[in-house]
């Protein structure tokens, strides 16, 4: 899609909560947009269950193993439910039920902030759409005011590695950095109250890439995993990319998101600086 320079003069211009001269050049893309990822989630199971997916809510214990070969799952209740293929997409928990794979999976903590503008009308529609700052080197980003009024501002960088049953609380020092960036970018929030602050959580691979594929030591064991926190927004395509897995076809995208032998010294070069 054609994209619309942006120079700082028409970056002030055109979206008045930022700064002039904060950012001295970018691009606009018209056909950019954001969608509630709770809501998508919503959608997407109850097409499933519409097409015939059984649903159930159980906590998961073990995998059920009959030599090489991967046959189900134990639940906490006891339960083993027999499968020819068992696909495991626990995003930031993966590493935890797979702890083979913690050497190039790791689950990591991103902060997330919601604002309280005093105006949240100077948040909204073609004003104020969403955004990212120069994410490649400052990791900010975030959205035009929910119907609520809350602002939201994120976080997309290295993160913190953590375990995901005790994700902790938003450091003070994120609060204070998000802050200070906001003074010098978006001045009408820098001073609003914080409303909410909550741990997302990230399931990082060395590359960036998924890891979609069978796991070529255990028979019937598909892994769908390592989001690197862009997993959402694939959400439409990310079906059929795990049923290609699931059945061995082949697409374009096999290769990119292969099974990935570990290589140490550089995973931990690159998970060590982001």
């Amino acid at each position: 899609y054609e994209v619309e320079r942006v120079t700082g003069a028409l970056l002030a211009q055109r979206f008045p909560a930022w700064r002039a001269g904060a950012h001295t050049d970018g691009y606009f893309n018209p056909r950019g947009g954001w969608a509630e990822s709770g809501a998508v989630v919503e959608r997407l199971v109850a097409l499933g269950e519409a097409a015939g997916v059984q649903r159930r809510a159980a906590g998961f214990t073990a995998l059920l193993e009959r030599g090489s070969r991967i046959a189900g799952v134990r639940t906490e209740g006891g339960e083993e439910i027999a499968a020819d293929r068992v696909v495991v997409c626990a995003g930031a928990w993966t590493a935890t039920l797979l702890p083979w794979l913690a050497d190039r999976l790791r689950s990591v903590a991103q902060p997330v902030l919601c604002f309280r503008p005093r105006d949240p009308e100077a948040f909204t529609g073609r004003v104020f759409p969403t955004w990212t700052a120069d994410i490649a080197n400052s990791g900010w980003y975030g959205f035009p005011a929910l119907p609520d009024g809350k602002v939201k501002v994120g976080h997309h960088g290295p993160g913190t590695p953590v375990d995901p049953d005790a994700r902790g609380e938003v450091p003070r020092e994120h609060v204070e950095g998000a802050r200070s960036f906001l003074r010098e970018a978006i001045p009408a929030l820098a001073d609003a109250p914080v409303v909410r602050a909550r741990v997302c959580l990230y399931c990082d691979t060395p590359d960036g890439d998924f890891l979609i594929d069978a796991d070529p030591e255990r028979e019937g064991l598909v892994v769908a995993s390592g989001g690197s926190g862009h997993a959402f927004k694939f959400a439409p395509v990310l079906g059929g990319l795990v049923a290609d897995a699931v059945e061995g076809r082949a697409s374009r995208w096999s290769p990119r998101f292969r099974w990935r032998e570990a290589k140490r010294a550089r995973e931990e070069a690159r998970f060590a600086g982001g």
